[in-house]
């Protein structure tokens, strides 16, 4: 039974982490989409950025009510209910012909992939050993950024193919796929399999979590260590890319999708390191000051090579795989029975830096340059509005060295 078991756990969590990847090409594919839906929708710099980013929106204010619901509910019902969501936002969205029914659509998308990270977590709080869990939720953050490769390459050549209304509408049949594989796999899972859900009172858990300042501070180096990530993978960096340099839309999302690649390649490394010489804080540290520098280049160095830039986009990548070591701090500091809510918590402060950056890099873009002739935007308008993207990465490096407690790996 405990090998069966064991395959089970092990089968549950690669399935949640399949929905991760469903949520992460969701999340990321307005980037590869900017000029088609700027022109279906006639969206400004500013409406494109708030309607891809209201998105982070519900996806943000989901991340406490998910984890608790993760500590207390059916596990298959949750994730089938988030699934279910999304699929139809999904469909929505590919039948929108407005701002705003885009924008409730991107808001029903977010509400339910507010579920998706959480769920590959807690599978692998709930059901896999604990020593490892810094370096699985590395692995969850490697299918992460395989799904938000998944969001840029594939839908790149659907957009161009089929349009960006048919690529979502096949979004909505995964997502129901998906629903009826998880619907199956917890039907046939064994019950000395599955562990029961906690009855700690709401309350009791939120004032547990939040009376900690350790959680507030990890959670402020969450939201800054994401931020580029948001700001620059998910939406702005391709535009970018293309006025910079003049390459197409296909090269421009292909030398984006290392930043993802870093992300996902180095993110389980680090979760490895760290359990590994059981310390979090010059990782944390250590990472931040590699995205700072990279992104820095990346916008203000004159025309690289694209070698160059590739691999300055993929240390990009791995500057930001210190939030997954974010997680593994808040556990650390986190009874088991309210881990999930906890866990909530930090994700809560990650994708929050969406709801902020996307709109307001966009709003800096608009005030700060006009569009250039075959151009969306303006060079120049670029320049002066992403210099927030290395500030954010040198708070994480103020936040980790002088206000966070290592913690020894105490999980």
């Amino acid at each position: 039974m405990k090998t069966s078991c064991s395959a089970r756990a092990i089968f549950i969590f690669l399935l949640m982490a399949l929905f991760l990847c469903f949520e992460m090409a969701l999340q990321v594919s307005p980037g590869v989409m900017t000029a088609d839906l700027s022109s279906s929708l006639h969206l400004t710099s500013f409406s494109l950025g708030l309607m891809s980013g209201v998105y982070f929106i519900t996806y943000s204010l989901m991340q406490i009510p998910s984890g608790l619901m993760f500590d207390r509910l059916n596990i298959v019902k949750v994730v089938c209910t988030a699934i279910f969501l999304c699929s139809v936002g999904a469909g929505l969205f590919g039948l929108s012909h407005s701002f705003v029914e885009a924008v409730l659509a991107r808001l029903l998308m977010g509400f339910g992939s507010a579920f998706a990270f959480i769920s590959v977590l807690t599978a692998a709080a709930r059901y896999l050993p604990s020593p490892y869990f810094a370096m699985l939720a590395g692995v969850a953050q490697l299918l992460a950024a395989i799904g938000a490769i998944g969001g840029a390459l594939p839908i790149t050549w659907l957009n161009q193919t089929f349009g960006w209304r048919h690529s979502f509408l096949g979004f909505m049949v995964f997502g129901f796929a998906l629903m009826a594989l998880v619907i199956f796999t917890f039907r046939n899972m064994d019950t000395a399999c599955k562990t029961p859900p906690q009855n700690e009172q709401v309350k009791h858990s939120l004032r547990e979590i939040l009376k900690n300042p350790q959680t507030w501070l990890i959670g402020f180096y969450a939201f800054f260590n994401w931020a580029p990530i948001t700001a620059f993978a998910s939406l702005w960096g391709v535009p970018f890319l293309m006025t910079k340099y003049g390459f197409s839309l296909t090269l421009s999302a292909s030398l984006i999708s290392l930043i993802w690649l870093g992300v996902g390649l180095s993110s389980p490394f680090i979760g490895a390191l760290s359990d590994r010489i059981k310390r979090r804080k010059p990782l944390l540290i250590l990472t931040a000051l590699l995205g700072a520098a990279a992104i820095a280049i990346i916008i203000y160095a004159p025309t690289l090579p694209v070698v160059i830039l590739g691999a300055l986009l993929f240390v990009t990548g791995l500057g930001a795989s210190g939030q997954v070591l974010s997680f593994a701090v808040v556990k650390d500091y986190t009874e088991h029975k309210r881990s999930s809510a906890a866990i909530g918590f930090n994700n809560m402060a990650v994708v929050a830096s969406g709801v902020v950056m996307q709109p307001l890099i966009g709003k800096l873009i608009e005030l700060n340059g006009t569009p250039s002739a075959g151009a969306l935007y303006s060079l120049d308008s670029f320049m002066h509005s992403l210099y927030i993207l290395p500030l954010c990465y040198i708070m994480c490096v103020l936040i980790a060295l002088i206000f966070i407690k290592e913690t020894y790996r105490t999980s």
